[in-house]
C-alpha cells in the first residue's frame, strides 16, 4: 500500500526533477537568472552537461544575417560539479569595432555588436553588476583567443547587437565541451588523440603568503609532474610574479619541457618584454640564465647542469595571454641532453627574423635539385582504380615553403569520395601543434565539398591535430595544401588516402540494396542480430545524405525488431525537424510513409531508449542537411518475439535535445501528469484517513 506521504514525496521529486530541451523565453530566463529584473530580462539558451558531453552553439538565424537590436541573449553552459566548460569559436562575423585599440576590461572597447564572456562564476547566473572577463567582436582574425575555459562549472556568453546597425553579418558558430576537472590538456599526450589523466594544478608546495611560488622537491615517490602559469588554461592574471624552484638529489638534474607557451608578441628581444619566462641553472635568479621565452612556442626542452633549476614567470598589467603548461622530471645526472641548447641567456622567439633554425639547417632536409612534382592533380574514378595515396611534396623529407597544391576528386555515379589523413605533420607556429587554436596564417590542409554547385569549405587541418575520415556529399571533392613562406622545421607533411565508395562508408551486417543509393536490408532469416552505422562512421557523416536501413523479421513467428544505440552524435535539437535545421534518425513501421506515432532522434546523449517495431517490418532513416555535420551513430539490432507492449517507442521516447545539452523544455504533458499525480495523492490519502 502506498501511503499519502509517499505519494507526496514522489510528487515533490517530480516537480524538482529537471526536464530536457530549450525554453528561450524571457520568462524562463528570468526565472533562471533571478537577479535580472523582469523588464531587463534576457532571452536565454541553457546547455546542461550530460556527463563530459559536447555540441554546437550559434547565433540566431546562423549562417544568415542576425537581426539588429537584440537586447541580450544569454548562452549558459552548466557542467556537473566535477566539470569545467571549454568553448571554441569556429566562425565569427560580427560588426567590426569602431577602434582597433585595446582597452582594459570594463572600459569602452568599440564593439557595438558584441559577445561578452563570463568565465569566473560561482553560480550559473549573471546580472547587471556581474564582471565579464572578455569581450569579442569582428572576425576570427580580430580575436587573440578563440578558445575559452571556465574556472568553475559554469560559463555564460552574452550576445548583444546594435539596434541602429544597417550592416549585414552572419554571426557566430562554436563548439562547447564539458571537461572533467581532473583532465589535463591534450598537450600532455602528444602521441594520443585523446585527453590524458592529470590536472591543471601545479605538482608542488605553494609557499605561504605568495601568489604562485612553488617548491618542487625530488623525493622517493615524487620525481615527475606538471606545473602551470596561474589560472591555466585561462589567461593568467595581471602583474603575475611566479617562481618555481626545483630541488633534486645530488645525483640528479632537472629536465623541463614547456609543452605550450602563449605570451604576448614582442617586436624585439625578450629582454624588453614584460611578460616573460626565465630559466636559471641553479637555486635562484643569481645563477646562470639558460633561456628566456616570450611570444608563442611549443615543446621547448631544457636541462639543468646540476640538481637545481629556478623558473621565473612575470607579467605586466595588460595584454594577458593563456600562459604556459609544462612538465618536469628529475633524471639521473648521467642523462645526456639529446638536443643542443642555445648559448647562455639566448632569447627564443618565433615571429620575425629571429627563428631558431637557420636556413642552412632547414635546407639540409631538401636536397639540391629536388623538384616539386605532381603538386596539382586530378583523380577520377575508374573501373580499375578505386583508391590511392597522395603524399605531400618531397615526402618524407621536409616540404618546401611557399607552395600551394590542389587535388581534385571526381567519383562515378552513386559513388562517394572518402578521405583518410593517415599522417599529418605540418609546421605550426601558433602554439601546441596537437591542439591548434586555429589555422589562420599556418600551413594547412583544407577540404572542400560542393553544395548546389557552390564550393563550400568542409574542414581545415593544421599542425599535428587528430583527424578523422571525411566523405563527400556528391561526386566531387577538393583538397588544398598550403605551405606558408616561413622556414620549416623537420616537418614531413601529410599522407592522404582516398577511395571511391558505393557503400557510403556504412558498416552494416545487412546487405546493400544495389537498386538504391544508400539502402541496407537486414533479413531475419539470414541474420538474427548485428550492428549498423551512419555513413562514414566514426568520421563526420556527409551532408545532404539520406540512408535507409530496412528490417524484415519472420512473419510466421510474429517477430519484431528492436533497435538500440551504442553511440549517437547528430547535429540537432528540439523536434529534430527542418524548422530546427536538424539532422535526424527517424523510425517507421511502414515502407514509404511517415510514422507520426514515433518521434525522431537527434543531438547527443549518453544513451537513448531502445525502439521496437510493431510487426515484422521496420524502417530506420538517417537524414542530414546541407548545413552541419557530426560523428553520427552506431546502432545494434536484434529480432525478438513476444515484446511487452510497454517497450514500444510511444512510451519510451524522450524529447530530443541539443547536442551535449540538457536545457529546459516546457512540456504540455507535464500538466496532465501533475493533475494525475494529485488525483493519485487524494486517492492515497482518503483510504488512509478512513483506516484511522
Amino acid at each position: 500500500m502506498l501511503y499519502w506521504y509517499e505519494a507526496l514525496l514522489l510528487y515533490i521529486v517530480y516537480i524538482m526533477a529537471p526536464s530536457s530541451g530549450i525554453d528561450p523565453s524571457k520568462e524562463a530566463c528570468n526565472a533562471f537568472d533571478s537577479d535580472y529584473y523582469k523588464e531587463k530580462a534576457c532571452e536565454c539558451v541553457v546547455f546542461q552537461s550530460l556527463g563530459l558531453s559536447h555540441g554546437h552553439f550559434h547565433s540566431p538565424n546562423y549562417p544568415n544575417r542576425y537581426r539588429p537590436g537584440l537586447h541580450c541573449i544569454l548562452y549558459t553552459f552548466i557542467g556537473d560539479m566535477n566539470e569545467i566548460v571549454e568553448i571554441k569559436f569556429l566562425n565569427m562575423d560580427l560588426k567590426k569595432p569602431e577602434t582597433r585599440l585595446a582597452f582594459p576590461i570594463g572600459t569602452e572597447t568599440g564593439c557595438s555588436d558584441r559577445i561578452r564572456i563570463y568565465k569566473n562564476l560561482d553560480r550559473p547566473e549573471v546580472n547587471e553588476d556581474s564582471r565579464y572577463e572578455d569581450e569579442v567582436c569582428g572576425t576570427l582574425a580580430d580575436m587573440d583567443e578563440k578558445k575559452f575555459f571556465s574556472s568553475g562549472r559554469a560559463l555564460i556568453l552574452e550576445f548583444h547587437t546594435d539596434p541602429n546597425s544597417m550592416e549585414s553579418h552572419s554571426g557566430f558558430k562554436g563548439v562547447f565541451t564539458f571537461l572533467e576537472k581532473k583532465m589535463c590538456a591534450a598537450v600532455f599526450s602528444p602521441h594520443l588523440h585523446t585527453r590524458c589523466t592529470g590536472s591543471f594544478k601545479t605538482d608542488g608546495i605553494l609557499q605561504y603568503g605568495t601568489q604562485c611560488t612553488y617548491d618542487i622537491q625530488s623525493t622517493y615517490n615524487h620525481t615527475s609532474g606538471k606545473f602551470f602559469s596561474p589560472r591555466y588554461p585561462q589567461k593568467y592574471p595581471q602583474s603575475s610574479n611566479c617562481r618555481y624552484i626545483f630541488m633534486g638529489q645530488e645525483s640528479e638534474k632537472v629536465k623541463v619541457i614547456f609543452r605550450i607557451i602563449r605570451l604576448p608578441k614582442h617586436i624585439s628581444s625578450c629582454d624588453n618584454s614584460e611578460d616573460v619566462i626565465k630559466v636559471y641553472d641553479g637555486a635562484n635568479d643569481s645563477a646562470k640564465l639558460i633561456k628566456q621565452f616570450c611570444d608563442t612556442h611549443n615543446h621547448e626542452e631544457i636541462y639543468s647542469s646540476g640538481p637545481y633549476m629556478y623558473v621565473e614567470f612575470m607579467s605586466d598589467d595588460f595584454h594577458e595571454k593563456q600562459g604556459f603548461a609544462a612538465e618536469f622530471q628529475f633524471v639521473d645526472a648521467s642523462w645526456t641532453d639529446p638536443i643542443s641548447s642555445p648559448s647562455d641567456g639566448e632569447s627564443v622567439r618565433i615571429s620575425g627574423p629571429e627563428i631558431s633554425k637557420s636556413a642552412t639547417e632547414v635546407q639540409m632536409y631538401v636536397k639540391e635539385g629536388d623538384k616539386v612534382e605532381k603538386c596539382n592533380e586530378s583523380f577520377v574514378s575508374k573501373p580499375n582504380k578505386k583508391s590511392g595515396t597522395i603524399l605531400s611534396p618531397n615526402h618524407p623529407r621536409v616540404y618546401q615553403p611557399g607552395i600551394i597544391c590542389q587535388y581534385e576528386f571526381e567519383a562515378a555515379a552513386q559513388e562517394r569520395i572518402q578521405l583518410k589523413i593517415s599522417k599529418l605533420d605540418l609546421y605550426y607556429s601558433g602554439g601546441d601543434p596537437y591542439d591548434p587554436y586555429g589555422c589562420s596564417h599556418q600551413d594547412s590542409l583544407t577540404v572542400f565539398i560542393y553544395i548546389d554547385n557552390k564550393e563550400v569549405k568542409l574542414i581545415e587541418f593544421c599542425g599535428r591535430q587528430a583527424t578523422h575520415p571525411l566523405m563527400s556529399n556528391g561526386p566531387r571533392m577538393k583538397v588544398v595544401f598550403k605551405s606558408e613562406s616561413s622556414q620549416k622545421d623537420s616537418n614531413s607533411g601529410f599522407q592522404l588516402d582516398y577511395s571511391f565508395r558505393t557503400d557510403f562508408g556504412v558498416q552494416s551486417d545487412g546487405e546493400q540494396d544495389d537498386r538504391k543509393e544508400c539502402t541496407f536490408i537486414h533479413d531475419g532469416l539470414k541474420i538474427r542480430n548485428g550492428t549498423f552505422t551512419s555513413p562514414n562512421y566514426p568520421g563526420l557523416y556527409p551532408r545532404n545524405t539520406i540512408c535507409e536501413y530496412i528490417f524484415h523479421g519472420v512473419k510466421k513467428s510474429n517477430e519484431k525488431v528492436q533497435i538500440s544505440f551504442a553511440n549517437m552524435s547528430l547535429y540537432g535539437f528540439g523536434t529534430c525537424d527542418d524548422k530546427t535545421d536538424s539532422d535526424s534518425v527517424s523510425f517507421s513501421n511502414f515502407l514509404n510513409t511517415v510514422d507520426r506515432k514515433l518521434p525522431k532522434y537527434c543531438g547527443q546523449r549518453p544513451s537513448y531508449p531502445s525502439v521496437t517495431s510493431e510487426a515484422a517490418f521496420f524502417r530506420v532513416t538517417f537524414r542530414s542537411n546541407a548545413m552541419y555535420d557530426a560523428n553520427g551513430f552506431k546502432a545494434n539490432f536484434r529480432f525478438i518475439k513476444d515484446v511487452v507492449e510497454q517497450d514500444t517507442p510511444s512510451t519510451t521516447f524522450p524529447n530530443p535535445e541539443p547536442i551535449g545539452s540538457g536545457a529546459r523544455l516546457i512540456n504540455g504533458n507535464h500538466s496532465l501528469i501533475a493533475i494525475a499525480t494529485l488525483i493519485y495523492i487524494c486517492l492515497s490519502v482518503i483510504p488512509t484517513a478512513f483506516d484511522v
